[in-house]
């Protein structure tokens, strides 16, 4: 389903899938300069976290047996009745080979400069199929049997089928993922969530004076100081990115973060669009760590020292908006010294960390 901030078309589609993969992504980049809008497409990062899913079976001669791994047990299941010991016991002992899919997801991004949310980012796929054992044990298991779902992962027998050394089928290919435009992404984001605080705020609630004991009925806008005063985090990274050191130093958020996107109806069917950033760099950046004893000035100094190793100014503030290597607690602490003049930050970069500490957010 293509939705509103969707610059996916079939067109760029086939010209990914048609790219041979190539070391540092040359060939799709060029494809990407001279086949397609996004002339200045650049390589930002990749994530290898994925685990590797079922693809084809083969025979032992390596002839293709079923295209389609699950397309093959949905079919076997209805042969069977959704008997799944009978599915196991009809094809145990035929030496199928499984093969499978190990992808590696690369990010690419298009900005088109200005708005630090004016870009486009590109999702790509390089996918290797290879085959490294049997799908199914040759003897069964004397113990337990196979979920359905252990056997649509591709893993009946739990690990005590053959195995053997991995054989790459062909050079790795690319699939195109997503493209999205994240200016509109972010304005989809934004309205919703705007909506669903509009109507949040009109929730009748009951309440009792604690002195009195009196009892009234009010809304939870008028029960909740400023509520109406909401930003929302997918707009407000951009807007502290933009007004913080980081921003002004010609820094761009597309080339330091990725966003990992999702967009889903919930089982009220009300749509929930967000997303999570994650950094770009490839370094091995520790997290800060046994600052409990330091005083103001040498966690300022830490912060400091971590901002050097990303390579940018103000950066520990966007980590600690996503908790993994700085945490909240170094930056209320960063607030709380500058307030009371024990160390001097950048009037900018003050204002964005008071913002947060008025109304914190994060991802």
């Amino acid at each position: 389903m293509r939705h509103e901030y969707d610059v996916h078309t079939d067109v760029l589609e086939t010209i990914v899938a048609a790219t041979p993969v190539t070391k540092k992504h040359s060939a799709l980049l060029t494809a990407f300069a001279t086949r397609t809008e996004f002339r200045g497409a650049r390589y930002v990062t990749s994530s290898d976290e994925f685990s590797s899913r079922p693809a084809r079976i083969l025979n032992s001669d390596g002839d293709e047996i079923a295209a389609d791994y699950r397309v093959w047990v949905q079919q076997q299941l209805d042969e069977h009745r959704g008997n799944i010991d009978a599915l196991c016991a009809s094809s145990r002992g035929k030496g199928y080979l499984l093969t499978e899919i190990q992808p590696v997801l690369h990010y690419f991004v298009h900005d088109r400069g200005c708005a630090q949310d004016n870009f486009v980012q590109i999702e790509v796929w390089a996918e290797v199929e290879f085959c490294e054992r049997e799908l199914f044990a040759r003897r069964a298991p004397n113990w337990g049997r196979p979920s359905l779902q252990e056997l649509r992962d591709g893993r009946p027998d739990m690990g005590l089928e053959e195995r053997f050394e991995r054989r790459d089928l062909g050079a790795a290919r690319y699939r195109l993922e997503s493209a999205i435009d994240m200016q509109a992404f972010v304005a989809v984001a934004e309205s919703l969530c705007s909506e669903r605080h509009r109507k949040g705020g009109n929730i009748l609630v009951r309440v009792t004076d604690a002195d009195t004991g009196e009892e009234s009925v009010t809304s939870v806008r008028d029960l909740t100081p400023g509520y109406d005063q909401l930003r929302v985090r997918e707009r407000r990274i951009f807007d502290d990115w933009t007004a913080s050191s980081a921003g002004r130093s010609g820094e761009r958020i597309c080339m330091r973060w990725v966003f990992q996107t999702s967009d889903w109806p919930d089982e009220k069917g009300v749509r929930w669009v967000s997303f999570v950033p994650r950094w770009a760099h490839k370094k091995n950046i520790a997290a800060l760590k046994n600052t409990g004893k330091l005083d103001a000035y040498g966690l300022y100094g830490r912060l400091t020292q971590f901002d050097s190793r990303i390579g940018m100014p103000f950066a520990w503030y966007f980590y600690g908006l996503h908790g993994n290597r700085v945490r909240d607690a170094h930056l209320e602490r960063v607030v709380e010294a500058a307030e009371e003049g024990l160390i001097v930050l950048p009037e900018n970069d003050y204002r964005v960390l008071r913002r947060w500490r008025d109304v914190p957010y994060g991802f």
